[in-house]
This record gives structure tokens, sequence and C-alpha cells, in this order.
């Protein structure tokens, strides 16, 4: 089953990367690609939130921090234990011999490519937008969408990998948010003030 799964996720990364490309998306995949770093995104928040949300601005800094450090220790947990290897490294004989194409765009990582943790920043942050700037939640969810996107249609993860990333930011920042909500309501705690 597990050895079905691996293979449909393959196919679909080569449908993906090999028929999705367009030359004028090259450079702008690259771009948003970087949306998905934690040492790029989590600084463009944050100054988006102080100039759009300055009131609150410290607040809002604590709770994007515990929605991003929850989700990336078990994405980087997941992804010591599982240690899959990148496409570019699994397909490498099939890639040699001709037998497969894969554009890859940007850094020639090797491992660790289960869960992507691009997918799983992007989609923690969103998370924690959402929250903060709860009118423009669809903008949010739909940048978080298209950094996952962007990891396959760049040659740097399979669509397994995406998607988990996606579920596992998604779910622990989730899970962050509630507790986070509840130590403010049961202890009535203001960040704020810190």
């Amino acid at each position: 089953m597990l050895s079905y799964i691996l293979r449909l996720d393959t196919a679909l990364f080569l449908f993906i990367n090999n028929n999705f490309h367009f030359s004028f998306l090259n450079d702008n995949m690259r771009a948003v690609t970087f949306l998905g770093n934690g040492w790029v995104a989590y600084w463009l928040v944050l100054v988006y939130v102080y100039i759009y949300n300055r009131s609150k601005f410290k607040q809002s800094f604590f709770l994007l921090f515990l929605t991003q450090l929850v989700p990336g220790i078990i994405d980087i947990t997941v992804k010591r234990f599982v240690n899959r290897p990148r496409p570019i490294v699994a397909l490498h004989e099939l890639i040699k011999h001709g037998i497969v194409h894969v554009n890859l765009l940007g850094r020639h990582l090797t491992e660790h490519s289960f869960p992507s943790g691009h997918a799983t920043t992007a989609f923690s942050l969103a998370v924690a937008l959402a929250y903060l700037f709860p009118k423009h939640y669809k903008l949010f969810y739909a940048l978080a969408f298209i950094v996952a996107f962007s990891r396959v249609y760049d040659g740097e993860h399979y669509p397994l990998d995406v998607i988990a990333g996606g579920i596992l930011g998604y779910s622990f920042a989730k899970i962050t948010l509630i507790l986070y909500k509840k130590i403010r309501k049961i202890n009535g705690y203001n960040f704020e003030k810190l």
C-alpha cells in the first residue's frame, strides 16, 4: 500500500513539475516560495502586523511566535525521523538515463523532504493571520496554498510532502491558538503588558 502511494506521489509530482512550467512564472514562483521560508515570512508578517495592527503588536508578536514555534519543532522532528530524500535524489538514476525530467528551480536540497517546512510555515502563518485579520482569511489561505504548490513546481518536494506540511502547520497552529485563547480567557493574561 505504501509503495503504491509513493508511486502515485511521484507520478503526480512529475505531472505537476513537467506540465505547469511557463517561463513568466518561474521567477514569480521562486519569489512566492520565499513566503514559506520562516526567516523571511516571519519578519514580513511582523512588519504587516505592525502597520495594520499596531495597538496589539506585542500580543500579535507572541501569538505569531507560538504558532510558528510549535509546528516548526514538530516539522523538524518528523523530517529527521522520516528522512525522505528529495525528488532530485530519489529520481537521480531515471533523470541520468533521460527517462524522466525534473524542472528544478533554486537550491538543490537532497534530504528531509517529508513534510515540507515551507508548507508548514505558510499554513501556520495563515492560521495566525486569519485570527488577527479575520476579514482577509481567504487571502492568507490562498497564499499558503500557492506557497505549497510552488514547492512542487520548483522541484523541491513531492505533493504528499506539501499536503503533510500544510496539514501539520494548520493543525498544530490551530491547537496552539486554542490553548492561547484559553490561557487568555482563564487567566485574563494581557500580553500587551510584557
